[in-house]
C-alpha cells in the first residue's frame, strides 16, 4: 500500500480513538447537568453528577455550618471524586443577600469574601456568585424600603470583582440572578429583566465596570402539564438572555443555577412525579437544542433545584426526597433515573457558536465534517444546517468550509453566499463516497 494511503488510514483510526475518548471521558463541567445542593450528609445516595456542576451556598455572616471552613470536605469529595465543576453562590445573610450600605462597606465585604471564602474553597472552585434575587424584598433587609437597588448592587459587585481578580485574575465574578418574572406586590418589587437590564447598565457604566459572566434561574409552572412548563422556562431564560444579549454582552458565561418544577407532595405521588420526570427530560433537551443552534447565546450548566432532602421545606423540589416516592428508581417516570439519563447532554459553550461548529464543542475543525456527513439529507437536525435552510446538504459543507477558512471564529455567524457548483459537487461526492448515515451518530454529533 502507498505510504501516503497508510498513513492517512492511521490519522484517521487515531482521530476516531481521541474522539471516543473525548465522548466518554467526563471532565468537571463537560455535561449539562448539575443539582444545587449536594447531600453533605449522605452523599452515597443520589450522589449527583459525573463531569457536571454542583452549586453551593456560602454565607459570611450566618452560622458556622454556612460558612466557607465546613463546606471543605464537601467541595473536595465534590471536586476530586465525582469530577463535577462547583459554582458558589456568596451571600451576606439569610434576608439580606449583598450587605446595605449601613451595614458593610463594599470594599470591606469584598476584601472578606476574598479571605473567608475563597482561601479555603479556592482550591477546589473558580466560579463565584455575588448575591441571589435582588429584585425580592425578602433579599433586601436593612436595604431602604427592602430593595436592592441596581445601582447599589453594581457597586457590590464591582467592588466584589475587582477584589477576587487582584488575586485570581482568570476566576469568575458571576452577577447575581434575578427572581424571574413580573411585579409581586410585597414580594418581588421590580420585574426581573427590568432590574437586570438596569443593574447590567450600572455596572458598565463603572469605572473599569465589566461583568465575569452571569447566573440565570428560570423555572416550569406546576399548574400545567410538562410541555406547557417547558415552553415558559424556555421562554423565560431566554427572554434573560435576551436582555444580556442588547447590551453586547453575547460572548459572556450563563449558567442557569436554578431550574425546577415543584412536584405535589399530596395525592397521587407516582402521577404527579412522572408529570416532572417529563418537564425535567424535555427542558434539558430543550437548553441542547438551543445550545446547538448557531448564534445562540449558550448555556453552561442548568442545575436542578434542589437535591438535598435534608434542609428542610424543599420536598417539593429535591431529587433525593422523591428518589424513595412516587415512582421506583429505575423507572423513566422517576425524577432522579430522569436526571440521570440525560447526563450525557454536553455543557453549553461560552457565549454563542459558530454556524460551522456542526457538533458544538467549540471548535470548527475536521470533526464538524464528520458530524455533517453523519446528518446529510435530514431534515429533522438543525445542528448541521449551516444556511438554516431546513435541510442538512452541500450548501452547509460550504458554511462549514469557509468557517474553517475564517479560523471558526464564534462571531462569524452569517448565511454564506450560494455555493459554487465545484463546491457543491466536491460536497456531493464526498458523501456519496463516504458514510451517508441517517441514523443519529454518536460520536460525531456529540451526543
Amino acid at each position: 500500500m502507498p505510504i501516503l494511503v497508510h498513513n492517512r488510514m492511521l490519522a484517521g483510526v487515531f482521530l476516531f480513538a481521541v474522539l471516543a475518548l473525548a465522548v466518554n471521558a467526563r471532565a468537571a463541567g463537560e455535561r449539562l447537568y448539575g443539582v444545587h445542593w449536594w447531600d453533605y450528609a449522605n452523599s452515597s445516595v443520589g450522589s449527583g453528577p459525573q463531569g457536571g456542576w454542583s452549586v453551593e451556598t456560602i454565607i459570611t455572616n450566618s452560622e458556622p455550618w454556612w460558612r466557607a471552613p465546613y463546606f471543605v470536605p464537601l467541595y473536595q469529595q465534590v471536586s476530586t471524586a465525582h469530577d463535577a465543576a462547583i459554582i458558589t453562590r456568596v451571600d451576606y445573610n439569610w434576608g439580606e443577600t449583598v450587605p446595605a450600605p449601613a451595614t458593610s462597606s463594599a470594599a470591606n465585604w469584598a476584601n472578606r469574601i476574598v479571605s473567608e471564602v475563597i482561601g479555603p474553597l479556592g482550591a477546589y472552585a473558580h466560579r463565584w456568585v455575588i448575591g441571589n434575587e435582588p429584585n425580592l424584598t425578602g433579599e433586601a433587609a436593612n436595604w431602604p424600603a427592602n430593595r436592592i437597588t441596581p445601582v447599589g448592587y453594581a457597586a457590590i459587585y464591582h467592588a466584589v470583582r475587582q477584589a477576587i481578580k487582584s488575586q485570581r485574575p482568570q476566576d469568575e465574578v458571576l452577577f447575581a440572578p434575578v427572581s424571574p418574572g413580573g411585579v409581586i406586590p410585597n414580594i418581588r418589587w421590580q420585574d426581573g429583566n427590568a432590574w437586570l437590564g438596569q443593574a447590567i447598565d450600572a455596572t458598565l457604566a463603572l469605572p473599569d465596570g465589566a461583568i465575569d459572566g452571569f447566573v440565570l434561574h428560570a423555572y416550569g409552572n406546576p399548574f400545567t402539564g410538562a410541555a406547557q412548563a417547558v415552553a415558559e422556562f424556555h421562554d423565560s431564560f431566554t427572554s434573560q438572555l435576551a436582555v444580556i444579549d442588547s447590551r453586547s454582552l453575547e460572548q459572556t458565561p450563563v449558567y442557569i443555577t436554578e431550574w425546577n418544577r415543584a412536584t405535589s407532595t399530596t395525592g397521587n405521588l407516582a402521577t404527579n412525579e412522572r408529570v416532572s420526570a417529563q418537564f425535567l427530560r424535555q427542558s434539558l433537551l430543550d437548553v441542547d437544542a438551543w445550545n446547538r443552534t448557531p448564534g445562540n447565546h449558550n448555556i453552561r450548566a442548568l442545575a436542578w433545584f434542589v437535591h438535598n432532602q435534608d434542609y428542610g421545606g424543599w420536598e417539593q423540589y429535591s431529587l433525593e426526597w422523591w428518589q424513595s416516592r412516587g415512582n421506583p428508581v429505575g423507572s423513566p417516570d422517576d425524577l432522579w433515573t430522569a436526571f440521570i439519563n440525560s447526563s450525557d447532554l454536553r455543557a453549553g459553550l461560552i457565549g454563542t457558536r459558530s454556524l460551522g461548529d456542526y457538533n458544538a464543542d467549540g471548535q470548527v475543525d475536521a470533526t464538524d465534517h464528520i458530524a455533517w456527513e453523519a446528518a446529510f439529507g435530514r431534515t429533522d437536525w438543525p445542528f448541521a444546517d449551516g444556511n438554516r435552510d431546513g435541510v442538512v446538504d452541500a450548501a452547509d459543507y460550504v458554511v462549514w468550509r469557509k468557517a474553517l477558512a475564517m479560523g471558526g471564529i464564534a462571531a462569524w455567524t452569517s448565511v454564506p453566499e450560494p455555493a459554487t457548483p465545484i463546491l457543491v459537487m466536491l460536497a456531493t461526492v464526498a458523501v456519496m463516497g463516504g458514510r451517508r448515515r441517517k441514523s443519529l451518530p454518536s460520536i460525531a454529533a456529540g451526543i
